[in-house]
């Protein structure tokens, strides 16, 4: 009886492992994906342009990528716009979903706990993106409305984790540290250019190649220091609860913005947000649909 049970476990396994591999093989997918590359990296684009506008006090408050989506919206043809920004989202999280179950043709297999950690990535990355493509969709059917500055949006997990204190402030400690944890990740993908293992390097001009590997390790670090600043604050937040609950975690961000480094640190997060989506941009070109080891 108990060699039997594992069978039906196995069998989805294997099925959901088809389906991947059918779904590889699909051009439709392979053009949905480097939507997907394209619409987010305009998505970037937007917010790291924003945060520079707001750096230097023109053009009112920093977006983030919900907070893009509801300025796409208000322009003519925007809900046109947004619907693309939809599905090519849609064909990001389909990239990730196949990537968790496809082995990679090219390259050197790692360690069995780097490859089960690889496709963990891949898959959080997918769920994380599923928030954004929702969102998408709520405006494209009208369903929500978005500010553009996103103010409806910014009411997030870290948002319900600063007003319900669960665990007297505790789970937010560790979830800032985990958010650091990923900002770590994301210096190490920049040093170590890791992310090329998403790009067809061969099609590449000489010219173009540089471009991206510059966009791509100037973008990744932008990515770790907005991390970097998001952890540490979840950290602050946790620890010294009493203090954000009297002052208010939005007062808490406008006294760091109010210091001296404050606008040097928002801006080197802006020009690495805007390299990260112009290296989105040109990913969208030469991507690999299943990225090698």
């Amino acid at each position: 009886m108990s060699d039997e049970k594992p069978q039906p476990a196995r069998g989805r396994l294997d099925a959901f492992v088809r389906l991947s591999e059918q779904l590889a093989a699909s051009p439709w997918v392979y053009r949905l994906a480097r939507l997907g590359y394209a619409a987010e990296g305009m998505l970037y684009v937007i917010v790291g342009g924003t945060a520079a506008l707001a750096a230097v006090n023109v053009g009112g408050r920093v977006r983030g990528t919900r907070g893009a989506l509801g300025l796409l919206v208000a322009q003519p043809f925007g809900r046109l716009v947004v619907a693309l920004v939809a599905a090519g989202i849609c064909g990001y999280i389909l990239r990730r979903f196949v990537q968790v179950f496809v082995e990679p043709a090219g390259g050197r297999p790692p360690k069995p706990i780097i490859r089960v950690l690889r496709r963990l990535a891949f898959a959080l990355s997918g769920l994380a993106h599923v928030g954004i493509a929702l969102a998408a969709l709520r405006l494209v059917l009208g369903l929500a409305v978005l500010s553009s500055d996103g103010q409806k949006a910014s009411r997030g997990w870290a948002t319900l984790l600063l007003v319900w204190k669960p665990l007297d402030g505790w789970l937010t400690v560790i979830v800032g540290l985990v958010v650091v944890g990923v900002a770590i990740f994301y210096f190490y993908k920049s040093a170590s250019r890791r992310f090329t293992m998403d790009l067809e390097l061969e099609r590449m001009s000489r010219r173009v190649e540089r471009a991206t590997l510059a966009c791509g390790i100037a973008g990744y670090a932008g990515r770790g220091i907005g991390f970097l600043i998001m952890g540490a604050f979840l950290v602050y937040a946790g620890w010294y609860v009493e203090e954000v609950e009297a002052r208010g975690f939005g007062n808490i961000l406008r006294t760091l913005e109010a210091q001296p480094f404050g606008a040097w640190l928002l801006i080197t997060a802006a020009v690495g947000l805007t390299a990260y989506g112009l290296y989105l941009l040109l990913a969208a070109w030469y991507l690999r649909l299943i990225a090698a080891w």
